[in-house]
């Protein structure tokens, strides 16, 4: 049994993020995030969770292949590495992201987030990504 109802109301995940997109071009993008209260472990010494820093990483890097794939191509995440370096904290995370290799079905991107007030890198990720075409198929050549 599903305890869960659909609520309209909620915000998309990039919403509840309060993600912004700064930059989608040529394989490339960068998103920016405050580090808001809802976003850390707890209260006193505020860490941003791990699974908050692979979503906004995600969330990039789709972003960066969306801006090379035509208007029926869609994509989906097949895998994701991830190196944790240091905990975000209060203040932006940057996230940036680039296609390093786009084949015929799969691409690989990178990505890193940074801790915007000091440059440093907070978390590395290496992602494998599909696509599919879903040109109808009259217009297929």
């Amino acid at each position: 049994m599903n305890n869960q109802k659909e609520d309209s109301s909620l915000p998309r995940l990039p919403e509840w993020m309060n993600a912004e997109l700064i930059k989608k071009a040529a394989g490339e993008a960068v998103v920016r995030m405050p580090v808001l209260p809802h976003l850390t472990h707890a209260e006193e010494n505020p860490r941003v969770a791990g699974g908050v820093i692979m979503s906004l990483l995600d969330y990039t890097i789709h972003h960066a292949l969306d801006s090379l794939l035509d208007e029926y191509e869609y994509h989906a995440t097949i895998e994701m590495k991830i190196n944790f370096i240091r905990p975000g904290t209060a203040g932006t995370l940057r996230s940036e992201a680039k296609i390093i290799n786009k084949g015929k079905t799969v691409s690989i991107a990178e990505g890193t987030v940074f801790q915007e007030e000091t440059g440093k890198i907070v978390a590395k990720t290496l992602s494998t990504e599909t696509y599919i075409s879903a040109k109808p198929k009259d217009e297929k050549q």
